[in-house]
């Protein structure tokens, strides 16, 4: 082999070996630098960032199964309210009075459903106290009456009207507070011989307002 030859190759292959042990070296020294910047203490955490916006609100989901049926509830107590207390009664006479000093007796019942009116007597007895309205409506015609209304024999008030050619009306009203016994009636204040003139129609009327 010719000398130059020879010592060109062997410049070569140094040279190649040059460059290996350098990119060795190079290529240690990456790897030094990396693991020594692994083994550097870390510093304390910071703290953290502001929170961010919410995020739009999602799907709603699927719903969900039924749940089981609830035992039932007890039944309700069912408090009955006693029934109202009634009274009323509405009677009419055709026809004259009779004598002064005595209940009017009346022909005709027009309402008496609890019998707290006696037709017989012409006396309301009371059998459910509280207040009450009483009162009378008498039509007339060539005659004259005078009426008191009555409480246990004691007047409440009277009424007394007279009629010529013509018919008239007379009627009066009162608001009485009765106990249980009291009795109250109408009674003709005329003598039998002027409640005889002419022509009468009477109605004579009353029924509870309040109960006690």
């Amino acid at each position: 082999m010719p000398r130059g030859r020879g010592r060109a190759g062997s410049m070569n292959i140094a040279g190649f070996w040059i460059l290996a042990q350098f990119v060795l070296l190079l290529v240690a020294d990456v790897k030094s630098s990396a693991d020594s910047q692994l083994c550097e203490p870390r510093g304390p955490q910071g703290p953290p960032g502001p929170r961010g916006p919410p995020g739009p609100p999602g799907y709603a989901g699927p719903m969900g199964m039924p749940g089981p049926r609830g035992r039932p509830g007890l039944p309700a107590l069912v408090e009955k309210c006693p029934p109202v207390p009634q009274s009323a009664f509405s009677v009419k006479l055709s026809g004259p009075f009779p004598g002064p000093s005595q209940p009017i007796v009346f022909q005709e019942v027009l309402y008496n459903q609890q019998d707290h009116f006696n037709p017989a007597t012409g006396v309301f007895t009371c059998s459910v106290p509280g207040v009450y309205h009483f009162g009378f409506d008498i039509e007339l015609f060539q005659s004259a009456v005078k009426v008191g209304l009555m409480r246990n024999g004691t007047q409440i008030r009277d009424k007394r009207a007279e009629a010529g050619d013509s018919h008239e009306q007379a009627s009066g009203s009162s608001i009485l507070e009765l106990e249980k016994g009291d009795r109250v009636w109408l009674e003709s204040k005329l003598d039998r011989e002027e409640s005889e003139k002419g022509t009468t129609h009477t109605v004579f009327y009353g029924f509870l307002l309040n109960g006690n």
